[in-house]
């Protein structure tokens, strides 16, 4: 409601925003406000006191009065001021829908309406053409505010585009304060034609037709060629004017808005010099604010529109509003207009990182309102996924000294943004178009896998993958068998390669299935540290024989010829060795004791089952044996324990929490004390439950374990990926091993995997590489290997008998019907792996069919403990208008669909 009103132009204002609510009486088609009265175009009949409650109900009671003429708005002015009123005057038309369509139709893609009428509350007409003249990809760069690095970034776009063998026609539309025609001109190259001289020759054009101003400008730009590279790579610049003198445009991008033009006449005129010049695409540099110099580009929806801001509040907050103003009256139509995007610059990584990262949230949620789709109104919300998720994440651009004291020239700038990585930052946004780059050349070094059988059919292919991957979903299961080949990650690399000379005593901490069972599984089938580390293409110098302590539920018996944990125990007495279940009373009857919370006791109780597992007898006194073994380099052993979840189940009271506590802290220190360190200790443990345990200095410990987490980031996730493709023979043989690849070879190693995008490689979809990982991760950014697998072979087997994609051997729909596979997967076996996590997640779900993401805590009758529990769990996050979100991994089993954030597009 508007907080005062002086003039016709506040009452203006108002309703028109009215309008852009929809919240118009449908009696009322237009609004025209002036000095000395506001016109109403209601419908015949409209009674005079519906419109006096519905004007009070917009400025506030008691704002109309009814007067000797009519009806009049009351103006405000000070005490000791006459009162001032502004007539309402109501004028009946018979103007139907129809008729409303057709002022609709009129609008230009302007941030200034000139008519108020019920149209406000529709998007822009859509332009004629889904597509500019030729293909060609015009991107604009927007700021809010100046000095936020926007040139800097459209330069070092442009300067990308033209490495790759693009011609690409730099634009400089900031009429204001140039900054393109500056570093052009400073180094004295020619400048025949500006932007300037464009919007001339096209206002001075007949009918609505570019093509003479077109031709005009074309044969003049070649001389204002720079940034040449081999081939027809190259940047075309037009700077902002020709003229020195300082002064605004004498004719400006709305003054081509005229009614015998196309609404977005401007934007396809660069598209068709583009095309006359022989340039690839166009960049253009806009005018920062919400200005109208920049609103005829950013309001066409076929332009890639991307925003520029620093995390500044002023910044980052009108960088917000312009793009949900943007999305409201032109947005992007999914999977037809390029995706909008977002640079968040000038921040330090040590000072300003939760800054950046909440202006991620906030300007990826601001880019989802700019999204909608195309089709009829169906009156339902619409949902755009993860694809939404994954297309609107603002990149990131720290603060480089280099770039806050630019030198003059364009040669000398680009130079700068060369050397601080700028250009290669922005490859995201590099256009559909592009083709992608030539095949990487991989040293030949060794093949990572024997060669199989080969496949003749793409079928055979999937149905091969498919056979592969099942077995693996579980592959702790499959652990202890020796012919099983396996994935090296970085924290088994790590933990080994630390520990060469002397025995690990370290905590492997890792979520459910990271992989710390099946680690533990193949530390007893080598049997000694020294055999671990050859089967991972490592060396160690130290041979110690691997001795199970606490063995997890769910592992498997081993097949023929390989040891269980058992019988590892069974071989330290040369006979019948102490069981698991023994120990695991052992520990139940510590639980139940009468010191139950002492430290002290707890270490003790520790000590005893390992020196049980390594064949003590239940006289003697366990720190005197382990002490005898280590200073006894013949008797060097390693102690490992998994399936502390199995044991505790939930850390939910203090005997639990001193008993794990003590175990992970205390034990370890004990150990280190022993000078020869002879005897070494690997703990496998679930991260929720070791935060449970240790309550006090949690950062140090993780941080000292740090390197050991099994914690699977995106490229872990595409590596272990690829390692399946090559199993399963989904992909050709590589000449490197997998886990020496870098990011960008396993990406295009990936590509006959499951293509570049979700869909053609010149499709608007997601990219596979980004696409896939933000489906299975948490909101802590973790990714569970066995997620990753079944994905794998569930997409595998849907895209059998598909033949749309021959290029490659998972389909986009099989990729999607994967994912709510893993998710109905992941939420069943939660209840065995976190039963509270499991109970929470099923209460959600009872309220799925009512309520839709993102959902307030007292939709579900979430508590603030749960809240927090589900947080720390990753299954649940907080956007930034306070509303919450689940992650899609979980999303789809509980049946939850999304609020549609933009409205539909009428087809």
């Amino acid at each position: 409601m508007v907080g005062k009103l002086f003039t016709w132009v506040d009452v203006d204002a108002r309703l028109a925003d009215a309008a852009g609510e929809q919240a118009w009486p449908h009696w009322l088609s237009e609004v025209d406000a002036w000095w000395d009265g506001v016109d109403l175009s209601v419908l015949p009949g409209t009674p005079q006191n519906e419109v006096r409650d519905w004007l009070d109900g917009q400025f506030g009671l008691g704002s109309v009065v009814t007067g000797g003429d009519g009806l009049e708005l009351v103006l405000d002015r000070p005490r000791g001021y006459a009162s001032q009123m502004l007539p309402v005057r109501l004028v009946e038309t018979a103007e139907s829908e129809a008729g409303a369509r057709a002022v609709a139709s009129q609008r230009r893609p302007s941030l200034t309406e000139r008519r108020v009428t019920s149209a406000l509350a529709e998007h822009l007409i859509r332009p004629a053409d889904a597509q500019f003249d030729g293909d060609t990809q015009v991107m604009a760069f927007h700021s809010f505010k100046g000095g936020v690095g926007r040139t800097l970034h459209a330069v070092a776009l442009a300067d990308l585009m033209a490495s790759k063998g693009q011609h690409v026609l730099l634009v400089d539309a900031d009429l204001e304060a140039p900054g393109i025609t500056w570093m052009y001109q400073a180094e004295g190259h020619p400048c025949d034609i500006a932007y300037e001289d464009v919007l001339a020759l096209l206002h001075s054009t007949q009918r609505g037709d570019p093509a003479e101003a077109v031709g005009i400008v074309a044969g003049y730009l070649p001389n204002q060629s720079v940034s040449h590279y081999p081939g027809s790579g190259r940047v075309t610049v037009l700077p902002a004017t020709r003229r020195t003198r300082l002064g605004p445009p004498r004719i400006g991008p709305s003054d081509l808005l005229t009614e015998d033009r196309s609404p977005y006449f401007l934007t396809e005129a660069l598209a068709a010099l583009a095309v006359a010049a022989g340039a690839d695409m166009v960049i253009v540099d806009l005018r920062a604010g919400a200005s109208e110099l920049a609103a005829p580009v950013l309001l066409d929806p076929r332009v890639v529109r991307i925003f520029v801001t620093t995390v500044s509040s002023q910044s980052l907050q009108g960088t917000d509003a312009m793009i949900r103003q943007l999305g409201a009256m032109a947005p992007a139509a999914a999977g037809t207009d390029p995706t909008p995007g977002a640079i968040i610059t000038q921040y330090r990584l040590d000072v300003h990182h939760a800054q950046a990262t909440r202006a991620q949230n906030t300007l990826s949620t601001a880019l989802s309102s700019a999204i909608a789709l195309i089709g009829p109104d169906t009156g339902e919300d619409e949902e755009l996924g993860i694809d939404e998720q994954v297309l609107t994440q603002p990149l990131l651009s720290p603060c480089r000294e280099e770039l806050l004291a630019l030198p003059q020239g364009w040669d000398a700038v680009t130079e700068v943004i060369r050397r601080c990585g700028l250009p290669g930052l922005l490859e995201e946004f590099e256009p559909a178009t592009v083709l992608p780059p030539p095949p990487i050349e991989l040293p030949s070094v060794r093949i990572d896998a024997a060669p199989l059988a080969p496949v003749i059919t793409l079928d055979d292919r999937r149905r091969r993958l498919e056979e592969t991957s099942r077995p693996l979903v579980f592959a702790e299961r499959r652990g202890m068998d020796s012919g099983l080949g396996f994935l090296t990650t970085e924290p088994v690399r790590r933990l080994i390669a630390d520990h060469s000379t002397d025995l690990p005593v370290a905590v492997v901490v890792g979520a459910k299935g990271a992989g710390k069972t099946f680690t533990f599984a193949r530390m007893c089938t080598a049997g000694s540290w020294q055999a671990f580390a050859e089967t991972n293409d490592q060396r160690a110098e130290r041979s110690a024989v691997v001795v199970p302590v606490l063995d997890p539920a769910n592992i498997a018996e081993p097949q023929a010829g390989l040891s269980s944990p058992q019988e590892l125990r069974d071989r330290m007495t040369n006979g019948v060795g102490v069981t698991a279940d023994t120990i695991r009373d052992h520990l139940n009857g510590a639980l139940r004791g009468e010191r139950s919370d002492d430290p002290e006791f707890w270490r003790s109780t520790w000590l005893e089952c390992l020196a049980w597992a390594a064949g003590a007898s239940k006289d003697e006194p366990a720190e005197d044996f382990l002490l005898r073994r280590s200073l006894d380099p013949s008797a060097a052993c390693i102690f490992v324990l998994d399936g502390l979840e199995d044991w505790l189940e939930a850390v939910d009271d203090e005997p639990k929490r001193v008993a794990l506590r003590t175990l992970l802290i205390e034990v370890p220190a004990w150990l280190r004390r022993l000078r020869s360190r002879g005897v070494g200790l690997v703990v496998f443990v679930r991260r929720d439950l070791a935060r449970a345990a240790i309550r006090q200095n949690q950062g140090q410990f993780f941080d000292r374990y740090a390197p050991y987490e099994l914690r699977w980031d995106t490229e872990d996730a595409l590596r272990l990926a690829l390692w399946l493709a090559l199993k399963g023979s989904a992909v050709p043989h590589l000449p490197t091993p997998v886990s020496d690849l870098g990011y960008d070879q396993i990406v295009h190693s990936l590509l006959p995997l499951w293509g570049a995008k979700l869909g053609s490689d010149r499709s608007r979809e997601a990219s596979t590489e980004r696409w896939v990982p933000a489906a299975l991760a948490d909101f802590n950014t973790q990714i569970q290997a066995r997620d990753v697998v079944r994905f794998v072979c569930e997409a595998a087997k849907a895209s059998i008998g598909d033949e749309r994609w021959p290029d490659r051997v998972l389909t986009p729909s099989a990729m999607r019907r994967a994912l709510v596979e893993c998710s109905q997967a992941k939420v069943d076996e939660i209840d065995q792996e976190n039963p509270r996590l499991g109970k929470l997640l099923r209460h959600m779900g009872t309220r799925s069919d009512t309520v839709r993401m993102p959902f307030e805590a007292e939709d579900l009758d979430l508590t603030t403990d749960d809240v927090e529990a589900l947080t720390q769990w990753g299954a649940l996050a907080r956007d930034p208008d306070g509303l919450f979100r689940m992650p899609e991994i979980y999303r789809h089993a509980l049946g939850f669909r999304t609020k549609g954030r933009a409205r539909v597009i009428r087809s």
